[in-house]
């Protein structure tokens, strides 16, 4: 009688670390065994600080922010690539999305009330030309200060787990600050945190089952972020949070920050567009799903 053949069980690793990209990390890998799910996880660690090095818009080493102080610059092929994502996002979202809008942030910090004209002046500066791409050169053309986030952590999110299956981990389910990225056949579960909730371990708002997919949440958070429509350069207060499901974290990054700015119906009418799932909380505690993003809830807290 033949010897019968079993499968060996499949090695779980977990990982935890704070201070990546200035927030936390948390990594689920599988893998065939234990030497896999390390080399994966330093597959992943080796693949955020890479692309640290060229997004970040708080280390002035940076490839981005060396091109900021400069002007004009000859860029790497994945700075290009992502200014070129972001100006057709910026287009896509009818200028919810938009690199220059931390200004706003410091315009309202420097005086909550600023003047009419104030106001009218970074609009129009937030509606002109930010650079210009000719082949590998990028000009820049504004004064105020850019920054990738709402697109660039969502992307490193989806190349750290990439880089970790190239390695051999068989499952991914990496969060990188609330952008969550999952790589593999079995569906998993996560938790869509409640913008009313006091603490961080209050009941989620609705927990998802996702496979192969990215999600990400925006919005104001109890600890008293604020919101800002850089189409007005005033505050936005009708959606306190947007959660998007996507195949990808760059495309629910992204598109949760624009959500959070837009009129409910207009994301909803995007989300359809772009074959996503969303969920919308007003200011009033109204609530709005789409179809897609009922396919993915398991369990909802209204």
């Amino acid at each position: 009688m033949p010897l019968a053949l079993f499968k060996p069980r499949p090695y779980r690793h977990q990982a935890h670390y704070e201070g990546v990209l200035g927030t936390t990390l948390t990594l689920q890998v599988r893998a065939r065994g234990s030497q896999q799910a390390r080399a994966a996880e330093a597959a992943v660690l080796a693949e955020i600080d890479r692309l640290e090095r060229i997004f970040s818009s708080f280390s002035p080493e940076s490839e981005f922010a060396r091109w900021q102080a400069q002007g004009v610059a000859q860029l790497s092929p994945e700075l290009q690539a992502l200014l070129r994502a972001a100006e057709g996002w910026m287009a896509h979202t009818h200028g919810a999305f938009n690199p220059a809008a931390a200004a706003i942030q410091a315009l309202y910090r420097q005086n909550p009330e600023p003047a009419e004209g104030e106001l009218e002046a970074l609009r129009r500066a937030l509606q002109g030309p930010l650079w210009r791409l000719e082949g590998r050169t990028a000009h820049k053309l504004t004064a105020l200060p850019l920054t990738l986030n709402a697109l660039a952590k969502g992307h490193i999110a989806d190349r750290a787990a990439q880089a970790a299956v190239a390695q051999g981990a068989e499952e991914v389910l990496l969060n990188l600050g609330g952008e969550i990225r999952h790589i593999g056949s079995q569906p998993v579960r996560v938790a869509v945190a409640n913008p009313w909730a006091g603490a961080d371990n209050a009941l989620p708002l609705a927990r998802l089952t996702i496979c192969s997919q990215g999600v990400a949440t925006s919005g104001r958070s109890q600890r008293g972020a604020h919101l800002f429509d850089p189409r007005t350069a005033r505050p936005a207060t009708q959606v306190v949070q947007a959660t998007v499901v996507a195949p990808d974290a760059a495309t629910a990054d992204v598109l949760a920050t624009a959500f959070c700015v837009l009129e409910p119906m207009l994301s909803l009418a995007l989300a359809e567009v772009f074959g996503v799932g969303c969920l919308l909380v007003e200011a009033n505690g109204r609530t709005h799903t789409n179809p897609r993003f009922a396919q993915e809830e398991t369990e909802v807290t209204r």
